[in-house]
């Protein structure tokens, strides 16, 4: 067959397109292997993505978050914006939890020991048997009171079930916050007679005072707090707020105040004490507070701003402290809160009372602009809360596990990170290695 250069061009093109034309028609491997959506569950059809409301469970403060799921995978972390304490905004805790999900080293079984404690020795076990080690343990302690359960600060449903749990096989309790509120608790209860610590309305007031709460940086709950001062600076149809920030050392929050007040550590409550001896002295303030909440003017006369201005050590002395006093009384609504560094001291009980106690005097104790209490949970189930223990506590049960009176058989821990978290004054790593605990399980 004689066939031309020309003839031969044509032949290959027709037999490429005819290719092309029949792999254009022909459906690809796996094209008509689709996803019924009535036989699949809707976060794992493909190319469909699922919002789920939830709270963070590594923030202190539970914010609200929304997560992305595709195909049955988280994808994205966000802030609720229906969610009142962040208001759809989130922190670089609440980032990390796809990282904690996902961590390649992360634990995917139970692990049993067996080396000598702090060897690293473990082997993977089922979760029946680790389940059925951990029954025998409960059962063979139950009522003898030698089961210690450590968490995190609990509340709510989950802090209800833990204690009829620890309840019911005679155990204790203990609760562990590395950065602790006790303090502060213990201030709210003695001046305020509440057990749940109250709301500062940082965005409705136009004055405040602020001793040693970081509450820009770590304090409390930070991203509501930056949230409400965003809104505070603003104004929105008021006075820009103004914030006055006392502490010791240039803090975040002390960054970005109006004004610092640099003091000796420890005398924020002489501090306090001598602002609410101005404001009582010059009629500022509610007097009836003055009498009810100070002991009246003569009460307060050690604390004048004369007398203690060389202890607290404030720039601008007395009539610094007169100043702002006057501001503070003046410019309503405005609110006292204290934390931090405020607390840190043997004297911190102290420092926070008068500290808080300023806002008896300006009227700010539940109304806007101050400080506004939380109500209890409507079922009573839900109002039970495990607070972080003290630090007297602690060496309390360091010392029981060291003297073994009573002994410690069975210690489990949840959320809580006791060894690395507590100070090693309370030397309980050491008494843990010396194997004085019978068995210990870590969730």
């Amino acid at each position: 067959m004689d066939i031309k250069r020309r003839d031969f061009l044509k032949l290959v093109g027709a037999s490429a397109v005819g290719a092309v034309l029949y792999n254009a028609c022909v459906a690809r491997p796996g094209e008509l292997n689709i996803q019924s959506p009535a036989y699949i569950p809707e976060d794992v059809v493909n190319g469909t993505d699922n919002w789920y409301a939830t709270l963070c469970p590594t923030c202190t403060s539970r914010e609200g978050l929304v997560i992305r799921v595709m195909e049955g995978r988280a994808k994205k972390v966000q802030g609720n914006p229906e969610y009142p304490i962040n208001l759809g905004k989130h922190s670089a805790r609440c980032e990390a939890t796809l990282q904690a999900l996902y961590h390649p080293e992360r634990l995917k079984r139970p692990l049993r020991r067996t080396g000598p404690r702090g060897s690293l020795e473990f082997e993977e076990i089922s979760w029946s048997e680790a389940m059925g080690l951990l029954l025998d343990q409960l059962n063979a302690h139950r009522g003898t009171g030698t089961m210690v359960m450590v968490t995190d600060p609990l509340r709510g449903t989950l802090a209800t079930v833990v204690d009829r749990f620890v309840r019911e096989y005679g155990g204790q309790h203990m609760a562990f916050e590395p950065v602790e509120q006790v303090t502060l608790r213990q201030a709210m209860k003695e001046l305020f007679n509440q057990d749940w610590l109250p709301h500062f309305d940082i965005r409705n007031t136009r004055y405040l005072l602020s001793f040693g709460a970081d509450f820009l940086s770590t304090w409390l709950s930070p991203v509501n707090y930056g949230v409400q001062y965003g809104q505070f600076r603003q104004g929105e149809g008021r006075p820009r707020g103004l914030l006055v920030q006392v502490d010791s050392r240039f803090s975040m929050s002390a960054a970005n105040a109006d004004q610092w007040l640099p003091i000796r550590p420890g005398t924020e409550g002489l501090l306090a004490l001598s602002i609410a001896h101005v404001i009582a002295r010059e009629g500022l303030g509610n007097q009836q507070a003055v009498q009810a909440v100070f002991g009246g003017t003569q009460a307060l006369e050690p604390f004048r701003p004369e007398a203690v201005a060389e202890a607290v050590g404030l720039p601008g002395g007395a009539a610094r402290i007169e100043e702002v006093a006057r501001a503070f009384a003046t410019q309503r609504p405005s609110l006292a809160m204290g934390g931090g560094s405020a607390a840190a001291h043997t004297n911190g009980l102290f420092n926070l009372k008068a500290i808080y106690a300023l806002n008896f005097l300006v009227d700010s104790v539940g109304r806007e602009g101050g400080i506004i209490f939380n109500p209890q949970p409507p079922v009573p189930e839900l109002q039970t809360a495990l607070r972080g223990a003290s630090f007297q506590q602690w060496e309390e049960l360091s010392r029981r596990v060291e003297s073994r009176q009573p002994p410690v058989n069975l210690l489990i821990t949840r959320g809580a990170d006791i060894v690395y978290g507590l100070h090693p004054q309370v030397n309980l790593e050491q008494h843990l290695g010396e194997g004085r605990i019978g068995y210990m399980v870590a969730f």
